[in-house]
C-alpha cells in the first residue's frame, strides 16, 4: 500500500525533469557564451571563436538530449553575453546564437553527433547559420563587419573550417570521456556508464 502523500510516479517526475533540463541548458549556454567571449581573440579572422562555443553546444546536446534544449542553450548564450561582455545588443546576441543552435539542433535530430560525421556536420551547420544571420543583419543595417574587410567568400570558408574544427573538438572530447571517467573513478564506487557510440 502506498503511504506517501507524494508518490514518485513518472508523471509527477516529468515536470521536475523538464526544469532540471532547462536549468542544465542555461548552464550550457553560459559555458558556450564564456567560450565565445574568452576564446574570441579579436584577431580579425571571422568565425574563429566558433570552435569553442560550437564544441560546447554539441557536448551539451549529448548531455542534455531532450528536444529543444539546444535552442534554449543557444538563446541563453545571448542573455549571458550581456554580463559577459559580448559586444552586441541583447536582441542581436539572442537571434545570432539561436540561429546557430537551431541549425545544430536540426542536424542533431538527423545525424548522431557522437560520431565524427554528425559532430562535424553539426559544427559546420551552426557556424554557417550564425554567419548567415550576421550577414543579413549587416546588410539590413549597413554596419561594417569583419567579413566586409575579409571578404564574403573567405569569411564563409572560415566559418566552414572553424565550424568543422568545433565539431572535431566535441567528437574528440566525447571519445575521450569514458577513459577520463575511468581514470578519475574512485575504487569501490559503481563503474561509470559506458558511452554508446
Amino acid at each position: 500500500m502506498q503511504t506517501s502523500l507524494y508518490p514518485r510516479t513518472e508523471a509527477a517526475l516529468r515536470p521536475r525533469r523538464l526544469l532540471a533540463d532547462v536549468g542544465l541548458a542555461l548552464l550550457i549556454g553560459f559555458a558556450a557564451a564564456a567560450a565565445k567571449r574568452y576564446l574570441g581573440f579579436h584577431i580579425g579572422v571571422p568565425g574563429h571563436a566558433g570552435v569553442g562555443w560550437i564544441a560546447i553546444l554539441i557536448l551539451g546536446s549529448v548531455v542534455d538530449p531532450r528536444r529543444g534544449m539546444t535552442l534554449i542553450a543557444g538563446a541563453s548564450m545571448g542573455l549571458w553575453g550581456i554580463p559577459l561582455g559580448i559586444s552586441h545588443s541583447l536582441g542581436y546576441n539572442v537571434a545570432q546564437f539561436t540561429t546557430g543552435a537551431a541549425a545544430l539542433e536540426s542536424v542533431r535530430l538527423a545525424l548522431p553527433v557522437r560520431r565524427f560525421y554528425g559532430a562535424t556536420a553539426a559544427g559546420v551547420a551552426a557556424n554557417v547559420a550564425q554567419y548567415g544571420y550576421v550577414l543579413v543583419a549587416a546588410w539590413l543595417s549597413g554596419v561594417l563587419r569583419d567579413f566586409h574587410v575579409y571578404g564574403f567568400l573567405a569569411s564563409l570558408r572560415n566559418h566552414v573550417i572553424f565550424g568543422f574544427a568545433g565539431g572535431v573538438v566535441a567528437w574528440a572530447l566525447l571519445c575521450a570521456w569514458p577513459k577520463l571517467a575511468q581514470r578519475f573513478h574512485r575504487p569501490g564506487a559503481a563503474p561509470p556508464p559506458a558511452t554508446p557510440r
